[in-house]
């Protein structure tokens, strides 16, 4: 594993620490095709206690410690909780109006030098990314192109 890829390092620690995940945001959007330039991680977690104490269990792991400063209950308070460490990662309840329970169905998984990495699928991500800011409404208009142009399942 090229432990300088922020993306893998972390789905790689969260995966040896069995908390569930989805990839969501600028990284989702890479893994779709759509051409991002940014190495934090956002990823959408369930709103439950024990998979939060996982999830800050994995990311404490980061060179900085900076998740250990963190409690379960600090995920369930705040809708995103942003930890910069190595690497800053974004960890949230919530994508817009996608909860985990929303996403989890439909979610893809592919492997990137040997990691599991679970993100979310096209249509969801788009639906996460109808917010107010204006790089959504950039990222939304490009999903949308790469979704027209994506073979239709028969």
């Amino acid at each position: 594993m090229d432990a300088a890829n922020p993306l893998t390092r972390v789905c790689a620690l969260l995966n040896r620490h069995q908390a569930q995940y989805i990839v969501v945001g600028a990284q989702a959007a890479i893994l779709h095709g759509h051409v991002r330039t940014t190495e934090d991680v956002d990823i959408l977690i369930p709103e439950d206690e024990a998979n939060h104490a996982r999830v800050i269990a994995a990311l404490s792991e980061l060179e900085d410690h900076a998740a250990a400063e963190l409690t379960p209950q600090d995920l369930v308070d705040n809708v995103v909780v942003k930890i910069a460490d190595e690497v800053e990662v974004d960890v949230s309840t919530r994508a817009w109006k996608v909860s985990f329970a929303d996403a989890a169905p439909t979610a893809l998984c592919a492997t990137f030098e040997g990691v599991e990495v679970r993100y979310l699928d096209l249509a969801t991500l788009i639906a996460s990314k109808h917010t107010y800011r204006e790089q959504d409404q950039a990222d939304v208009q490009i999903l949308r192109e790469i979704a027209r142009r994506s073979p239709k399942p028969k």
